[in-house]
């Protein structure tokens, strides 16, 4: 039988916790250097604006292929390594990006590299606070590190719109996220070391899940199709192009639709991680809401179809004031931060009777990144070349055609729910 090592201890645990926290947080300051600094790259003429959201979109390729092997590989090698490991090769990217700019090629190479260190963190965290601190804490800990991701975002574009208002350069908020994953390593080391040294840490067994054959040979291609759950994927993949395809060009669309200077742009694009914050809450208002409880279609039906209403709105941005706009861009991602709790993390719960909850959130979370990284090149590519009213245009379509095809799964995945053992 396998062991692994666990705190007994609540001080020890809350010190591990804080740990992880702010971990994730500096990978989310890691993570949107560049997405931040888009708009003072292309402005600059450094990049256009397909090239700048093709480095984004290769990232997401990397990034989202990584959360699928890494995933696999936390439950065997060890989850300190492997954020060491991350943290550290994060801040090696960052730094690189500051050498080779604006060599778009080189760019490239670094950040999808920059991708696979970030998709080696989440993992091991999972691993750590729901396996290997006191088990009083654990829900505590889950739940709170989910904030650190929108409070790391907001950092990194308040960093660079600092940066670009008293003419730091470019460079700087990258170096400051690299010195900020470096100290964070040697503190997760220390914390580490000291809290599973104690003498109250204790031995704990992991018995091997034993399922029948039957559950074990279920094909989950099959699976999916059979409750219906293959109908989420199309928009699945549109919301990962609606979510990050427009926090990443968030400043862009500020600055080119109502002519604000770089840094304002960036700094007014802090407002959408805030606003997105709340999107959990309202995902899971919906849930609980008794006539739409586990009714994840119709959830999803509901948030693209109000997703449409500031899309179409922003579709005369050029005529409005600039406070209609970032709340339009605000409700969106909040709308799509409910989305992706729903589809991503709530939904593929329902696949637990079959030892495949794990699987289907991997699944989902792919074909989510698949959308990040279509989205923010081909968003880039139209707005450069055709503007952006035909960029929100397909905001809008994306919306739509996502909640036609919504209303297909809505028979087979109330089937699905009414007796899912039956599926097997």
């Amino acid at each position: 039988m396998k062991t692994r090592k666990s705190l007994t201890s609540v001080k020890a645990s809350k010190a591990v916790s804080v740990s992880c926290f702010i971990v994730y947080l500096v990978a989310y300051i890691t993570r949107n250097t560049y997405p931040a600094s888009i708009v003072h790259l292309t402005s600059a003429n450094l990049l256009s604006q397909s090239q700048a959201g093709l480095i984004s979109t290769c990232y997401f390729v990397t990034y989202g292929a990584g959360h699928l092997i890494n995933g696999f590989l936390a439950d065997r090698i060890s989850p300190v390594f492997m954020l060491i490991t991350g943290i550290c090769g994060t801040a090696a990217a960052n730094v690189t990006m500051t050498l080779v700019m604006p060599n778009a090629p080189v760019m490239t190479a670094v950040w999808c590299l920059n991708g696979w260190f970030e998709s080696m963190l989440w993992a091991p965290i999972v691993a750590i606070l729901s396996g290997m601190i006191a088990p009083s804490m654990r829900r505590k800990a889950m739940q709170a590190i989910s904030s650190s991701r929108c409070i790391g975002m907001i950092t990194a574009y308040l960093l660079t719109a600092l940066s670009s208002y008293f003419n730091f350069g470019t460079a700087i908020p990258y170096i400051i996220a690299a010195v900020c994953a470096l100290l964070t390593c040697v503190l997760l080391s220390v914390v580490i070391k000291r809290s599973f040294s104690a003498d109250d840490v204790v031995e704990v067994g992991l018995p091997v899940k034993k399922e029948n054959k039957e559950k074990q040979s279920r094909p989950i291609l099959k699976l999916l199709a059979a409750s219906g759950a293959f109908i989420f994927a199309v928009p699945s993949v549109f919301h990962g192009m609606l979510k990050d395809g427009v926090n990443t060009w968030v400043p862009s669309f500020l600055k080119d639709s109502f002519h604000t200077d770089e840094s304002f742009s960036t700094l007014l694009a802090i407002a959408i991680p805030v606003a997105g914050l709340a999107g959990v809450a309202f995902g899971n208002l919906l849930l609980g809401n008794k006539r739409l409880h586990k009714n994840h279609s119709v959830i999803g039906i509901i948030i693209m179809l109000l997703t449409a209403v500031p899309t179409s709105v922003l579709l005369g941005a050029e005529y409005m004031p600039l406070f209609v706009g970032v709340i339009c861009l605000c409700t969106i991602s909040l709308l799509m931060e409910s989305f992706c709790h729903i589809f991503s993390v709530m939904m593929p719960t329902e696949f637990a009777v079959f030892g495949k909850a794990s699987t289907v959130s991997g699944i989902f979370n792919s074909l989510i990144y698949a959308g990040s990284a279509l989205s923010t090149y081909v968003f880039g590519a139209v707005a450069e070349h055709i503007g952006w009213n035909m960029t929100v245009a397909l905001w809008l379509s994306l919306a739509v055609v996502s909640a036609l095809l919504l209303i297909m799964g809505i028979k087979p995945w109330n089937r699905f729910l009414s007796d899912p053992k039956s599926y097997g």
